[in-house]
């Protein structure tokens, strides 16, 4: 039963992808090349196009079918195995009871090949140590199924019984959600018309800009430039109006791929999140591993009182990028947010009304923290670039800004087992849910400068995958902060 596997053969064009992606330098560094030498410009012998070109795909081909034909796994009653390399032998052995993460991806290019990506992650690492590419989606019900001792009394009987036991066992287990809860097509472009994904996708086109700079000839940039302030000021404008509605056009439409069909849904023991178009992505998170539930609200979805709900997890959350950080839901009323929360959660009441706010004078402070360091740059700018420096006072009235919303933001409740801290860490409104078995430590700080005022800081640290996350309330009364802190100590417990 227990015998070496190989990948699924569309995992070769899976990993051919990823060998282009990896390798986009390169390649872009052969194409303009290639078109300045047959323009005339390059420096390169004929006979050396054809050698650039056998090199470009030995770099894209190798990787890819190296790790395609070595690459061997196998499930036992003790653990999973996982092989593969040439020169770099690589031999991986994760038991069962290390697994913390079993994550499920699906391009659509899979489905008609009923085959699924499996990311497995234990707690200590902050990505995945075992990766199968491509295995047929019955592999993620037998590994489970393994997992829970369920399939190992079946490893000796013969082969025709054994299909049909894994038959009975398999519809027995599986389950149906206590739960469900999805996102509308609507709701979904709610999403990403309010998303900051333009400012991601200029950065995105700025970065690689730069990687390509030194490649672009510099009397074709000087055109361009010339041919652009001939324009004028309103054409320029025009252009720039251009772009945003692009890039914007490229976030909403990355968001929908990103979130297609969007589902939470809550068994007995973890939730599931489903999500994505071309990418079908499913992510099971441990209730137990829940460490707090945070409220991110912008600006803009502040004022249409929305909200993308996170969940911080403790180990790996099955997401490189997000590690302890999950979305369980994109955009979602807040008012709804609210009542469909306690029923997926429990333990937690969610007493957004009741949260207590810090002192009128903490105000001026937060006047002060924000604004301090800002009177030396407009200084030096004001000096050195006389007159446009002057437009660095602008910086005034904006940090003032974010002074009176970080103010009005800032906010606590304690529950005998609940507490929610509520601030403004940067531009979006953070209100973190927590319970008081989960909070990993407590502190309370208070300089000379904040005595006199009579005020203090408190924060809490969670664990937040590989590393701890930690959750403040700023300029609070000195015994709002006593009184939190003594809430946290094991003999209130």
């Amino acid at each position: 039963m227990y015998e070496d596997r190989r990948l699924h053969p569309i995992a070769l064009i899976k990993e051919l992808i990823v060998s282009v992606r990896q390798s986009i330098i390169p390649i872009a560094v052969v194409i303009f090349t290639l078109f300045r030498n047959f323009s005339g410009k390059g420096i390169l012998s004929w006979w050396m196009y054809p050698l650039l070109v056998i090199a470009l795909i030995i770099l894209l081909l190798a990787p890819a079918l190296i790790k395609y034909f070595t690459y061997r796994y196998r499930m036992d009653d003790k653990g999973i195995r996982v092989k593969y390399g040439l020169f770099f032998k690589k031999n991986i052995f994760i038991p069962y009871e290390r697994i913390q993460t079993v994550q499920q991806k699906q391009w659509f290019f899979y489905m008609p090949f009923h085959v699924v990506q499996i990311l497995i992650e234990t707690a200590g690492g902050g990505k995945a140590e075992a990766d199968l590419s491509a295995v047929p989606a019955s592999v993620a019900q037998e590994l489970k199924d393994l997992r829970a001792g369920k399939i190992a009394e079946l490893a000796e009987e013969d082969a025709p019984l054994q299909e049909s036991a894994d038959a009975v066992v398999e519809e027995k287990n599986e389950e149906k959600p206590l739960f469900t809860f999805g996102l509308e097509t609507k709701e979904l472009l709610l999403m990403a018309v309010t998303s900051g994904g333009v400012f991601g996708a200029f950065l995105v086109i700025l970065a690689i800009g730069q990687q390509f700079r030194d490649l672009i000839p510099d009397d074709f940039v000087e055109e361009q430039f010339k041919m652009l302030i001939r324009f004028g000021i309103v054409i320029l404008i025009l252009i720039a109006v251009l772009v945003i509605l692009v890039l914007w056009g490229i976030s909403i439409v990355t968001t929908l791929f990103k979130y297609f069909q969007f589902k939470l849904m809550r068994f007995e023991d973890h939730l599931v999140v489903e999500k994505g178009l071309l990418q079908r992505q499913h992510t099971s998170i441990s209730l137990e591993r829940i460490q707090s539930i945070k409220f991110i609200e912008s600006p803009l979805r502040q004022m249409l009182k929305l909200a993308t709900v996170r969940v911080v997890t403790a180990g790996s959350s099955g997401d490189e990028k997000n590690s302890g950080d999950i979305v369980i839901l994109p955009i979602v009323k807040k008012a709804k947010a609210l009542e469909v929360l306690p029923q997926i959660l429990e333990g937690y009441t969610f007493p957004m009304e009741h949260l207590e706010r810090v002192p009128k004078s903490s105000l001026r402070r937060f006047f002060f923290i924000n604004t301090i360091w800002a009177i030396p740059v407009i200084l030096i700018l004001g000096i050195l670039f006389f007159p446009w420096g002057l437009f660095s006072l602008l910086l005034l009235p904006l940090l003032g800004w974010r002074a009176i919303a970080e103010y009005r933001a800032t906010g606590f409740y304690a529950t005998d087992t609940e507490l929610v801290l509520r601030g403004r860490p940067f531009i979006a409104r953070r209100t973190d849910f927590m319970l008081k078995q989960r909070v990993q430590s407590a502190k309370r700080s208070q300089s000379i400068w904040m005595r006199k005022g009579n005020v203090a800081h408190f924060s809490v640290l969670l664990k937040s995958g590989q590393t701890h996350l930690e959750s403040s309330v700023r300029y609070m009364g000195s015994a709002d902060a006593n009184r939190l802190y003594h809430w946290y100590q094991p003999s209130k417990r």
